[in-house]
């Protein structure tokens, strides 16, 4: 279980997330890790502000777009828990603006088909340069206008076709059927129940306060530009609005486990889990269920959300079998949220089976080469895997990835370690011997021949190499 070995994974993982931001110029981001409802890992990295030079910290906010949807459809299963609704049937049933659109297929619509993408509607409307800060996102009315305007992109139950207008129109009919507006019910029923007091449906003064500066992608100049914060995304809430932090996230996400008794019964949870729809086109097999995404990584079914907001970029992934919650939270609108939430994933999983294969003999032994280190060529992460170590480049969201050349470390000496396994064009059969202070720290590396400093000691001038003159 992963709950077994995450205090042996967060040393590497704080080491290296700190050594790819020093490298990578994103402005900041916040990682959580939460195991069987316990907060096992939460840290920040980099900034908020980077003009203010203001310190990200773990109690900044975020905004946390797409995660938005999966209120809203928790909301609507809510909804039809207490038969006030039933997802089969169609939306015009409760929302009876819908019977007067001009395309006659929309009445047939029905709530679950929006839930999982799968009404054929268009995304964002004719006009959707409010995700490009140019226009206002739309209120009720102008929502309606857009909608009446535009057909349906493709015929019902035909494939999985994202759409941010579907889940707005979601909002609509849960206003229409509680009689409260949107974010009210959110509050009442979902917020406020499981005490997120650091989340809220759209953006308000006091987390305004909060918020993080979002940042444009880098452009010609290899700047960042800060993005406005002040940003009510209206009736496009539920597809979008939400704002909240790391630990709220994980804290939301485990009351979806089923048995957790939160939220849902049971049934509704795993239907929502369930996947209704297979994405085209993806690379990675993606596949949606109702509010939620779903994916495998490694052989396994997680499931969770992704995000994105002009100047952020959000994912979390939760994994049933082991009751575990990552989320990431990134301030520029590139941020790789979703390849550091998958990459942690992934160093997770490496760190169990080494402690399947754990010798305790030797453990303790192996432990101390362990780090990463920098030459002029490059950097390379040793890490203890059971009974051996191993070599993995540290630059990457996925060191240990199936795809990576990992060299095998075997020990050859209280100071020595043999290369025992490694590409044909490396040092295979060769030895790295390890120089030690008085502490038992590292002081630098023979590393089959070339000289190797801990990351954080190395600097260009220490190592420049010295031509002839």
């Amino acid at each position: 279980m992963f709950k077994d070995i995450v205090s042996q994974a967060t040393p590497f993982i704080d080491h290296w997330l700190q050594f790819r931001y020093d490298r990578l110029e994103l402005p900041g981001f916040v990682v959580a890790i939460q195991i069987d409802g316990k907060i096992e890992f939460q840290k920040a990295y980099g900034f908020a502000d980077l003009e203010k030079r203001e310190p990200m910290t773990t109690d900044h906010v975020f905004r946390i777009a797409s995660h938005s949807k999966t209120f809203a459809a928790t909301a609507i299963m809510q909804l039809a828990e207490e038969k006030l609704l039933h997802i089969d049937e169609p939306v015009a049933k409760y929302v009876p603006w819908i019977r007067d659109h001009k395309d006659h297929r929309m009445e047939k619509v029905t709530i679950r088909q929006l839930m999982s993408h799968s009404a054929g509607m268009i995304r964002d409307g004719r006009d959707a340069n409010f995700w490009q800060l140019t226009n206002s996102f739309h209120d009720l009315a102008a929502f309606k206008n857009a909608l009446m305007s535009c057909d349906l992109v493709f015929d019902t139950n035909k494939q999985m076709k994202y759409s941010n207008f579907g889940y707005a129109l979601l909002g609509c009919v849960i206003e229409e059927v509680y009689g409260m507006p949107f974010g009210s019910y959110v509050h009442a029923k979902i917020l406020q129940p499981l005490g997120l007091s650091n989340t809220t449906p759209e953006v308000n003064a006091e987390m305004l306060s909060r918020l993080v500066v979002g940042y444009s992608r880098r452009g010609r100049e290899k700047q960042r530009q800060p993005l406005e914060k002040n940003i009510d995304t209206k009736q496009m809430a539920a597809a979008t609005g939400f704002c909240s932090t790391a630990a709220d996230l994980c804290k939301y996400f485990d009351a979806h486990f089923v048995d957790s008794k939160k939220l849902l019964n049971d049934e509704s949870k795993k239907e929502m889990q369930r996947t209704q729809w297979r994405l085209k086109n993806s690379h990675i097999g993606e596949e949606y269920g109702l509010g939620f995404q779903i994916e495998s990584i490694l052989d396994r079914k997680v499931f969770g959300h992704g995000g994105a907001f002009p100047g952020q970029r959000t994912k979390t992934i939760c994994d049933p079998n082991e009751r575990l919650v990552i989320t990431v939270l990134t301030n520029c609108i590139d941020g790789e949220a979703s390849f550091i939430a998958r990459g942690l994933y992934t160093v997770l999983d490496h760190f169990h089976g080494s402690a399947l294969r754990a010798d305790s003999d030797t453990i303790d032994k192996l432990r101390k080469f362990e780090g990463i280190y920098t030459s002029l060529w490059g950097d390379l992460a040793i890490v203890e895997s059971g009974r051996n170590l191993i070599g993995v480049d540290p630059n990457t969201w996925f060191p240990f990835g199936r795809d990576q050349e990992i060299q095998v470390l075997e020990l050859a000496g209280d100071n020595k370690l043999r290369i025992a396994h490694a590409n044909g064009y490396y040092s295979e059969g060769e030895h790295a011997e390890f120089d030690f202070d008085f502490n038992g720290n590292v002081i630098s590396i023979d590393y089959a021949g070339y000289n190797m400093l801990p990351e954080a000691e190395y600097t260009n001038e220490l190592v420049k190499p010295k031509v002839a003159t």
